[in-house]
């Protein structure tokens, strides 16, 4: 709700400590987002390991979007 602003004042910053709280606790839903936060470094420092590992913590737990974001950050890798 905080990341859309849906029902309360827009905050990513709020957002991204929610997330991290839930994604401690195991959430595939919120390891997803915080990836994408650390990925493109929304409100925390860029760093593509933690979003990696992030990603992998969430496709493990069958979140389809993870795996999805896997598989296109490998494709992109073996073109380099």
């Amino acid at each position: 709700m905080y990341e859309k602003g849906t029902g309360v004042t827009k905050s990513t910053a709020k957002a991204a400590e929610l997330y991290k709280s839930a994604a401690d606790q195991g959430n595939p839903y919120a390891q997803y987002n915080l990836a994408r936060y650390y990925e493109e470094g929304i409100v925390v420092t860029k760093d593509s390991a933690k979003a990696f590992d992030l990603y992998q913590k969430a496709a493990n737990q069958g979140n389809t979007f993870a795996q999805d974001k896997l598989k296109q950050l490998k494709a992109q890798s073996k073109k380099r």
